[in-house]
């Protein structure tokens, strides 16, 4: 009552804005009130607005008042009624980009991975997915509808635009930073109520940017403009890591081609082009990647990069090739628009890939360029996911060793540093907050062999902010940690011979009954996913209940999907897995994929508890273990998984008289695991004169580590 009683006064203004919008309309008077009231709820239910004494407005909020209006000057001298404005870049990266190219972070202030804003003259909306619905609440201003993508009757993008614009109005959008499907889907629902969705040759937030300075996450100004980007070149990743050579792995892609009776492929994603040369570079945050693009035929192959990040080496290494020949042809990064209509004029077929997973397939400005253009016959023309996901997804043996030998690293990083943090906390002598977590972990990653950056931003989160799924701290939201709630730490290292993630939920005093049922029954759901057997025919989305299970028989979920395929000195996030019973799209799985297993919980302003682990994907032989019963399998390949990472779990939060048997079993034959393999590790880093610092982390190894038993 307190709360709606503190936004009478803005009733007025948004009985207004309804009234108008059902006077813009063009869609049926049934569909009106749906929208209506869902514009009117989500107005209504924004995190303290207007803030008052009960309700301050949170630390991390951003005004972008003045951006948004700007935007909107903008668009009326480019005569657009409304303006998309994706998380996307050029690559169609929603995760990873740089700072300079995180548009919509600058005109909403939202830092998600996930989400589309639209602008109209008199609105301004943002959609994203369950991960981030209390951080977008948090980080926009009370301008903004948040419209909550998955909830029931929350209208999708194109739906909406039709219920607050006219017909004959114009909706922009930078063809360069959204994917070709998205675009087609957009253009096509919008024509039907004569709405037109235009292609702008300019992007109207980099011409608002360019009259604006605003400091970004990592504090440093960010600028729109390319020329701000620091200059780094690309690198050789070695074969002692990557496995196989880039000859052999071009080879591969174009017996798919032949497969599927293709003559060329157009390839625009940057974790895919670095698999593919074997290249790695510094242009993207936390993942090793070069920009580029890659158009690869059946006797050609042409690389676009910025020519700063050519080395000799690098020369040298895409021209192993015959005597007298040139391998890779290279050309400069800007000129791919222009030079793909050329390079396709003589083939009959091209791929360009779709969306697909966390692939997010070529723009629109791809894809406008290299069909529209040369006019390729729709049925010469492909639009379907890219080989390159399944055969990087693959890992081959040395790339499942350097997995486990990255892993095997990050456990002893953890080790060390978790069982300082856990002591000096419990002491209380020295005072830790979550941006000293942050930094204090990167230290002693960095005392491992192979490391190369962490693999994404640190989650830190302490108490309420651990409510936060993807909560990153900053100075503004930073907390002191002590004894009284759950910390989550979810960090990752980039290694040259792998990528890590790991997730683990502490508590350094005593959590209450509830809390220990909550965290033992989201540890229940781990377990069961990771002892999984299954035939290889189930998709990703099929197992997800079974991480869910056990929080369901008590009233309760998470909003966000289970787990994520994860990549080999590549992005932490890699398709084709996506664990998510929401997710409409199917994908397999096959024998040395990785990915994460990472259920959890959230109570809003309490705290978070999530769990993660990584597991690579084995072959189940049912045959040998019974083969009186062959017959029974009808021939199918069944498929389980196995821990790579090698963290314990906390003892102090478990009811084991909550757990099975199995589940009971499987949690010390783990933690066996790990003490054997880390505690080796340990005995011969301190065997060596270099390494000194992980005397104190063998008892914490070994408290942590003890079997688990039920009540007598």
């Amino acid at each position: 009552m307190e709360a709606r009683a503190a936004t009478s006064k803005p009733r007025f203004a948004i009985t207004v804005i309804i009234a108008w919008l059902m006077a813009k309309s063009t869609l049926s008077a049934s569909t009106l009130p749906t929208i209506k009231a869902i514009v009117y709820r989500n107005m209504m239910d924004r995190l303290a607005c207007p803030p008052d004494h009960d309700h301050p407005e949170p630390a991390n909020r951003v005004n972008t008042s003045l951006r948004v209006e700007m935007l909107r000057k903008a668009m009326a001298l480019s005569n657009v009624n409304a303006y998309i404005i994706t998380g996307e870049d050029q690559h169609q990266q929603t995760e990873m980009i740089s700072p300079e190219n995180d548009r919509r972070q600058f005109v909403s202030g939202f830092t998600g991975s996930s989400g589309t804003a639209v602008v109209t003259d008199k609105q301004a909306v943002l959609w994203t997915d369950g991960r981030y619905y209390l951080q977008a609440d948090q980080q926009l201003d009370c301008q903004w509808i948040l419209m909550k993508s998955g909830q029931d009757q929350v209208p999708e993008i194109s739906h909406w635009l039709k219920s607050v614009l006219s017909p004959g109005d114009r909706v922009g959008a930078d063809p360069k930073l959204v994917n070709a499907n998205h675009w087609l889907q957009w253009r096509n629902e919008l024509a039907g109520s004569d709405i037109w969705l235009d292609a702008l040759p300019t992007n109207l937030v980099d011409a608002v940017w360019k009259h604006a300075k605003v400091v970004s996450p990592n504090n440093s100004a960010c600028s729109s403009s390319s020329s701000n980007k620091p200059s780094t070149t690309a690198y050789v990743h070695d074969i002692a890591y990557s496995g196989q050579s880039w000859q052999d792995k071009v080879d591969a892609v174009r017996n798919e081609l032949v497969a599927q009776k293709l003559d060329a492929v157009v390839l625009t994603a940057l974790d895919e082009i670095a698999w593919l040369l074997n290249l790695r570079g510094g242009d993207v945050p936390y993942s090793p990647l070069v920009e580029g693009y890659v158009y690869l035929s059946l006797d050609r192959i042409v690389l676009f990069i910025q020519p700063t990040k050519m080395t000799e080496l690098i020369w040298q290494h895409l021209n192993e090739c015959q005597e007298g020949t040139i391998c890779v042809e290279v050309r400069h990064y800007d000129n791919v628009l222009n030079d793909l209509p050329v390079l396709t004029e003589n083939v009959d077929s091209v791929l360009l890939p779709s969306n697909y997973a966390y692939s997010g397939g070529v723009s629109f400005a791809i894809y406008q360029t290299a069909c529209l253009l040369i006019q390729i016959p729709a049925d010469k023309r492909r639009t379907s996911p890219s080989p390159l996901i399944l055969l990087k997804a693959k890992k081959n043996a040395i790339e499942v060793e350097g997995m486990k030998n990255a892993h095997m690293k990050d456990a002893v990083a953890l080790c060390d540093f978790l069982s300082l943090l856990e002591q000096q906390i419990r002491e209380g002598k020295v005072q830790w907050d979550e941006l000293k977590v942050v930094h204090t972990l990167d230290e002693y990653r960095q005392q491992q062999d192979l490391y190369r950056g962490p693999s994404f931003s640190t989650i830190a989160a302490f108490g309420p902010n651990g409510a936060v799924i993807h909560y990153r701290p900053s100075m503004e939201t930073n907390r002191i940690i002590d004894n009284s709630s759950f910390l989550i730490i979810d960090s990752g290292g980039q290694y040259l011979d792998g990528t890590t993630d790991v997730t683990r939920t502490f508590h350094f005093g005593r959590a209450t009954q509830r809390q220990k049922e909550i965290y033992t029954r989201v540890l229940m759901g781990a377990i069961d996913l990771a002892t999984l057997v299954f035939p290889d025919s189930i998709a990703d989305s099929r197992i997800d209940i079974i991480a869910r299970q056990h929080l369901y028989q008590v009233g309760l979920d998470y909003l966000h999907g289970t787990g994520h395929g994860i990549g080999s000195f590549l992005n932490v996030h890699e398709s084709p897995i996506q664990v998510n019973t929401n997710n409409k799209e199917a994908h397999h799985f096959h024998a040395n994929y990785f990915f994460s297993d990472e259920p959890g919980y959230y109570l809003a302003n309490e705290y978070g508890i999530r769990l993660e682990t990584i597991l690579r994907v084995v072959d189940v032989n049912m045959t040998e273990q019974h083969p009186q019963e062959e017959s029974h399998y009808g021939g199918n390949r069944f498929l389980g998984f196995e821990p790579v990472t090698l963290v314990p779990f906390e003892p102090n939060l478990i009811l084991a008289d909550v757990m099975t048997s199995k589940q009971m079993k499987w949690l010390n034959d783990y933690h066996q695991l790990v003490r054997l393999n880390v505690g080796a590790e340990l005995q011969q880093r301190r065997n060596t004169a270099s390494t000194s610092s992980t005397g104190g982390c063998w008892p914490w190894l070994v408290s942590k580590t003890r079997p688990v038993t039920s009540s007598p």
